[in-house]
């Protein structure tokens, strides 16, 4: 079986109702594959790509969410960060994985202070964070040189990526909005039907049960 890499709602071959909401744009996502193939495409020496980048596709963050980080949402002692969350989202504190912990405590001594609050500053505008058209330019980059599909250069794939890797690992799926800030359950279940892995892994259980009667 061909494995489904976007997601789209099915929709019944019957005509839909005059009040019925027409189906959702496919969500686009990227494997753990192609993920790490963009990463390998950073030089290893940018660190401050390395460490947005991380950022973004580990917390779900937006362009802005990341562009905004400033330097008091870290506490590197702590190994926790705060993000903001946009679009009515809920802000939350994190902790921080190991691996962004080593990009952080790498990045942070070279960083150009200059006043700046902002994590990751602009080159161009001083005291200004990045601009959300610069971090597309550098995803795209990457993620040409990654040779990643056309349709999925663009920075909120890995939102959607981040989502369903968690879902394809098992995690819950409330345990999964907390993490991405969502404020509804059903905008993370879309995330849930993008492949067969989860009900193939409870069927699994189902078949190892002790409890389930025989018929």
């Amino acid at each position: 079986m061909k494995k489904r890499d976007t997601l789209a709602p099915r929709v019944s071959k019957q005509k839909r109702s005059s009040g019925e909401k027409p189906p959702q744009k496919a969500i686009a996502y990227v494997s753990k594959a192609e993920v790490e193939r963009f990463f390998r495409a950073i030089p290893v020496d940018n660190l401050r790509d390395r460490l947005l980048f991380d950022l973004i596709y580990r917390f779900g963050l937006r362009r802005r969410e990341a562009a905004f980080i400033e330097l008091d949402d870290i506490s590197v002692e702590n190994e926790t960060i705060w993000i903001r969350r946009l679009k009515r989202g809920i802000s939350a504190a994190y902790k921080l994985h190991p691996r962004t912990l080593a990009l952080l405590r790498a990045y942070l001594p070279l960083r150009d202070l200059g006043g700046n609050r902002f994590l990751f500053q602009s080159p161009q505008r001083q005291g200004q964070a990045l601009s959300a058209s610069f971090i597309y330019q550098r995803f795209r980059a990457y993620a040409t040189a990654a040779d990643l599909p056309e349709h999925r250069r663009h920075v909120h794939v890995f939102r959607h990526s981040i989502a369903v890797h968690f879902m394809n690992e098992g995690l819950d799926a409330s345990d999964v909005k907390d993490w991405l800030g969502h404020r509804s359950l059903t905008s993370t279940m879309i995330y849930a039907q993008v492949t067969n892995k989860r009900r193939d892994q409870t069927y699994q259980r189902l078949m190892d049960s002790k409890e389930i009667a025989e018929t």
